[in-house]
This record gives structure tokens, sequence and C-alpha cells, in this order.
């Protein structure tokens, strides 16, 4: 049995004050009880960019403080000291593995194509692997994906990493799957699998909190809404975009994690879920 104390937000009086209040305001503490095998890790993104060996290596003293870019040596930092002890407890209790991969690396895994040939874990709405809804008509004069990235990276930015180093972009090497854990790219797929073995809990870690964590098919957004898993991110094994106004706070990943609380689902910490797994395993 897990037994992992989470945390929550309560919002009292949503409909304004008018409202009489429904509960208490504020972070709220409850415990997950669940047997082990009804509970997956999810990792999501843990990808090699700035490892030697990945996209854009960096040396050990890369920081750049103040940056969007810090998430990068943060990232490293996270998945050396908080998921891969994580991702080693949970493989110790043999607890279901799963890693959200990118389409690019994901076939490099005999996994992930047992994933994709299996017929039962497919989208009910086409046959694409990335579980995509039906084709329709958008805006007349679309904004296109050249002119979105120009605004937002600069006019020298070389492009998507999974197509300038499509060669060398994988999972960052500490974390990379065992040959019996899942490499997926979708919600169905992720779903189909849950179900088939039975878990209704899933614990996330990866990045970044406030994109891919949160809104990439197979995330935590599309697995807590649409499909309506118990969803709970360990909240000091990801990072936002820290922008110069936020980094000395880390506000925009206190903000990401503070929506799953309130709207999604829980939060827990590294420490916690080793912690609860050591005492699964000598119960």
């Amino acid at each position: 049995m897990l037994k992992l104390p989470l945390r929550h937000y309560t919002i009292s009086r949503l409909y304004g004050p008018g409202m009489p209040p429904s509960g208490q305001e504020g972070l709220h503490e409850k415990l997950l009880e669940k047997p082990v095998h009804q509970v997956g890790l999810v990792n999501v993104h843990c990808w090699n960019l700035g490892e030697q060996s990945g996209p854009y290596p960096i040396g050990p003293d890369a920081h750049c403080p103040g940056e969007p870019a810090d998430w990068v040596p943060t990232a490293h930092e996270i998945v050396a000291h908080k998921i891969k002890p994580v991702l080693e407890a949970a493989r110790a209790i043999r607890m279901p593995v799963f890693h959200l991969a990118q389409h690019v690396y994901a076939p490099r895994y005999p996994q992930y194509h047992q994933i994709a040939n299996d017929p039962t874990l497919q989208s009910p709405f086409t046959e694409q692997t990335t579980g995509a809804e039906p084709a329709f008509e958008g805006c007349v004069r679309p904004w296109t994906v050249d002119e979105k990235w120009r605004d937002q990276y600069g006019p020298d930015f070389p492009g998507a990493v999974w197509i300038t180093h499509a060669d060398r972009f994988d999972i960052a090497e500490a974390v990379r799957p065992l040959p019996n854990e899942h490499v997926y790219l979708n919600g169905w797929q992720l779903n189909g699998l849950c179900r088939r073995m039975d878990i209704d809990t899933l614990i996330w870690v990866g990045f970044m909190a406030d994109l891919c964590l949160l809104n990439i098919p197979g995330a935590l957004r599309e697995m807590a809404g649409k499909f309506r898993y118990h969803c709970v991110v360990l909240r000091d094994c990801t990072i936002a975009y820290e922008y110069p106004e936020t980094a000395d706070g880390n506000f925009m990943t206190h903000t990401a994690i503070r929506h799953i609380e309130t709207d999604l689902g829980y939060s827990s910490t590294a420490e916690a879920f080793i912690t609860a797994a050591k005492n699964a395993d000598s119960s």
C-alpha cells in the first residue's frame, strides 16, 4: 500500500463575495492510500538538452540566472537529485512507469512500437499515433508556425530541436526507460494502458511545469480532464520558464503548481514519494 501525503487548494467562494463559503479557503492536506499496482509514475519530456551527447551541450557552470534558458541547467539538477531517485524508488516497488516521449525519438524504443501497433490503444478518431482529433478548418488566414517562432524566439531561431538535432535528441541519460517500461505519445495510449493495468492514479514528474507537463497530448491536463485520472505532481520534480521579473521567487513554477493543486489534482514532493515507496516496500 502506498501512503503518500498530498496537498491541494480549496477556493471557498468561487462565484464571488456574494456566495456563502463552501469550504475553508487555502491549502489543505490529505493522504493518498492506494495499492501500489493502481498507481503509475509518468516521466514527461526529461530531454537530453545540454548533455554532452545531446543537443546544445553545456558545461557544469552554465547557469544564466534571470533568463528562461536557465531551465536547462536547473532541469539537469532536478533530474539528477530528484527525478532519478524518485524513478529508482518506483522501480524498487515495481510501480508501473510511463515515459511521455517526443515523436522523433519514441521509435528508438522497442516498447513504443508495441504500443503504436496495438489497435486497442489508438484514438477512436484517427489512426494517427498522435491521437489527433478529426481534421477541421481554422482561421481563414492562420498564424503560421514560422511567424509564431520569429516573435517568440527571435528572427535567428534555428528551428525546433527535434528537427535541427533529430539524430541526437532523446530522453536524458539518467532516466531512460527500462525495457519493461512504457513509452507513449498520447492520452489514448496511456489511458488504454492504465485501464488494462487497473491504474487510476498518476504521479507526474518532468518539464516544463507550465507547458508540456500540463498541455501536450498524454500529459496532466488531458489525463485529469478528459480521462478523469487522479493526478499528483511532485512539485520539486519540475520547473517552469522563469522570466527576469519572476526568477527570484520561481513565481511561474509556483503558479503552475498552484493551478494543478486547484483545478487538476494534487501535489507532493520527491522526498515524500521516496519515503512512501520505502514504507510500502517494507510493509
